[in-house]
């Protein structure tokens, strides 16, 4: 088994990841220790712990033990973009094969302690297996026999990192959790009561500090796709915003007038203001400052063979073939149906299903360039959207024009949409051959046979009453977007869709973060011009000119939660529905109006070629064409009810324990408003 690829970078696998120093028999081991399975959610003492032993015998079985740490991507790191979905980024689709596509249960809330999520699952009973594991490595890593100080050093200090990291990932969902820092045997008490999100905060970050401590003694240079230093400082940083919003969501109350017992609003309650989270995050992130550099070339991170490699990399997980699987994002995010330019003899099916589209509010959130002034500024508000489209916008928002020349509102955008969103008239992964063509208008014409002319990637089927799309139909855009991001191309010569795991990867942190959290741990500190500069240092790379509130009409909070979206879209772990929440409950709010509404997209009405003839149809018409109309566009929020999100209720921001695990562990209690 290759541990590298040619350029001698680290490959992560997730079924052999040891096979190289360790037999089948230990490789048992993994599984039954690592990833056991037991009736206690909180993870007791194995009865195999005879093979457990085997990792203490030598320092290559210990590495090989924390080495299987690094499958444990987050709930939501997936190649269908489940929590993207969740935001106002995305909106899924209505197939009910695909049920990762599919989030109304999530969406609009309709679950509770009695009923669960559909499409979804929160991590629980496996985290604390895999929290067990964490602890039995800072349990024993130091006994092994002639380990070296400076290897034990390393996988102590990533044993630390990934126990604070999973304590975390359950505080997105639940708050305050049981802790556990030890391992437990058969004759310890399970049934262990919650403790509060500032002790939980705290004791993540008491793990991150340990962690930056053991890197510290370490001469091991850790390889690409192992944590680092630095990825610990980031990920501190990123923990301690959400404490320090935590912190002010206690202030304003968010969870003291809802329903429930004292004990459990008592959970939700700190001692510490946010400014002391605030000025750990500002010197995590500083710690950091400095020491990567944004790669050139937005696109290459994402879209390219060797973005991993970027100087902005600081941790990411690689996947191939023959190694790691599980996230292929080309698999899921295309059109379904007929390429552009099939014929009797091409007829040839993008065989792809399901999506999480891009929406509007997504892209009007990429500046463009005003060709009147050379600002970078609105879409709406150019001369493009204005004099050469002739459009305008409505008293509700909207921005409606007929013209020929709409494609002109994605010109000279932000360098980020084109790396993030496919829109009509774009090209699958930049392969500019008909066949990749996107294609998104809908037909208005009202032909006289069936409405089959529209282009071949749009859910709309019926323009005169713009029926929601289901199941099978809305396998394509309801939004008139694709996403673009991880998407390098995924077929063989004849077209036909490469079914393999592709060669690709993801970010579990990358400098840009840094440079984002630093801003934002400095507007809440009162240092506006350090923020300003790393701001403009992501506007940069974009394309885009310095800040200017004059211009784009915000403040520098405003134009930081902008950049934070657009940088940070489709991405692990998926930013934006989390900063809504985190932002919005530091805020005391009860209503998040972003997560309250169905999904903007665009509306592009064209005349459409009547023909039955393969090959024809899902083209425009000629000027020619009798029923010739000149283009109508026009961006529309959607009120179908099964795209409907839903958060009108402060108890939506953490989930309700479910009765069963309530009746299984008796010292827990319910989240407030459950």
């Amino acid at each position: 088994m290759k541990l590298t690829d040619k350029t001698g970078h680290f490959l992560l696998s997730k079924n052999k990841i040891s096979s190289f120093i360790i037999n089948s028999f230990v490789l048992c081991a993994i599984a039954t220790t690592v990833g056991l399975t037991s009736c206690d959610p909180l993870g007791v003492e194995p009865t195999d712990k005879v093979f457990e032993e085997q990792f203490w015998t030598n320092a290559q079985l210990s590495r090989a033990f924390v080495y299987k740490f690094y499958t444990w991507a987050p709930a939501t790191a997936n190649d269908a973009f489940t929590a993207e979905q969740w935001s106002d980024n995305a909106i899924g689709n209505d197939e009910t094969d695909w049920s990762t596509f599919r989030q109304t249960s999530f969406c609009q809330r309709s679950y509770d302690a009695l009923n669960g999520i559909d499409g979804f699952t929160a991590p629980w009973g496996e985290q604390y297996k895999k929290i067990r594991a964490t602890n039995l490595g800072i349990e024993r890593i130091p006994t092994v026999p002639s380990i070296q100080e400076s290897v034990m050093n390393q996988l102590l200090a990533e044993c630390y990192f990934f126990r604070g990291w999973l304590y975390f990932e359950m505080e997105q969902y639940w708050g305050g959790v049981p802790y556990i820092d030890r391992v437990m045997n058969v004759f310890d008490e399970t049934m262990l009561p919650r403790i509060g999100r500032e002790e939980l905060f705290d004791k993540i970050l008491a793990d991150f500090d340990k962690s930056i401590e053991y890197f510290g003694k370490t001469e091991e240079t850790p390889q690409l796709g192992l944590v680092n230093v630095d990825a610990v400082q980031a990920i501190k940083s990123r923990v301690a915003l959400y404490a320090a919003c935590a912190s002010d969501a206690a202030k304003n109350r968010t969870y003291e007038n809802l329903s429930g017992t004292e004990e459990s609003k008592a959970l939700f309650r700190f001692q510490k203001n946010s400014e002391h989270y605030y000025q750990i995050a500002y010197d995590a992130a500083k710690g950091v400052i400095g020491k990567y550099k944004l790669e050139n070339n937005y696109s290459k991170l994402f879209n390219s063979a060797d973005g991993y490699t970027s100087s902005e990399a600081i941790w990411p997980v690689m996947f191939n073939k023959d190694n790691r699987s599980g996230f292929n994002v080309a698999k899921n995010h295309a059109p379904v149906g007929k390429y552009y330019g099939s014929t009797t003899d091409f007829n040839k099916d993008w065989g792809i299903r399901g999506s999480a589209y891009p929406t509007q509010d997504l892209v009007d959130c990429y500046y463009q360039k005003d060709e009147a002034d050379g600002k970078w500024k609105q879409w709406w508000k150019t001369k493009q959207a204005t004099v050469d489209m002739n459009g305008f916008v409505d008293a509700e928002g909207n921005y409606k024009a007929e013209t020929e020349n709409y494609n002109k509102m994605y010109e000279n955008r932000d360098e980020r949409f084109y790396a993030t969103v496919l829109y009509d008239g774009s090209y699958y992964a930049g392969i500019e051959k008909e066949m990749y063509l996107i294609g998104t208008w809908v037909d208005l014409s009202e032909p006289t046979k069936s409405e089959k002319y529209s282009a071949l990637h749009t859910g709309f089927r019926d323009s005169e009453k713009l029926n929601m799309p289901v199941k099978y139909a809305s396998s394509n855009t309801i939004t008139s977007y694709y996403p673009a991001k991880y998407i390098q191309g995924h077929f063989k010569e004849d077209g036909t869709l490469e079914t393999e795991q592709a060669n690709a990867y993801y970010f579990m942190v990358r400098y840009a973060e840094v440079l984002m959290n630093y801003a934002e741990a400095a507007i809440k500190l009162n240092k506006p011009n350090e923020a300003k500069d790393a701001i403009n240092q992501i506007r940069n790379r974009a394309g885009l000119d310095n800040f200017d509130e004059s211009v784009v009409g915000h403040d520098l909070w405003e134009e930081y939660k902008l950049q934070r979206r657009i940088e940070f879209a489709y991405e692990v772990p998926s930013h934006r529905y989390y900063d809504l929440l985190r932002w919005s409950e530091a805020e005391g709010k009860t209503v998040i109006d972003e997560l309250n509404r169905g999904p903007k997209g665009l509306l592009i009405f064209r005349k459409g070629i009547e023909s039955d003839k393969i090959g024809e149809n899902g083209y425009p018409a000629p000027k020619t064409d009798p029923k010739y109309f000149t283009p109508r566009i026009e961006t529309r929020r959607f009120d179908y009810n099964r795209y409907e999100k839903v958060f009108n209720k402060a108890n939506y921001y953490k989930l309700p324990f479910t009765q069963t695990i309530l009746e299984s562990e008796k010292a827990l209690v319910q989240n407030p408003g459950w």
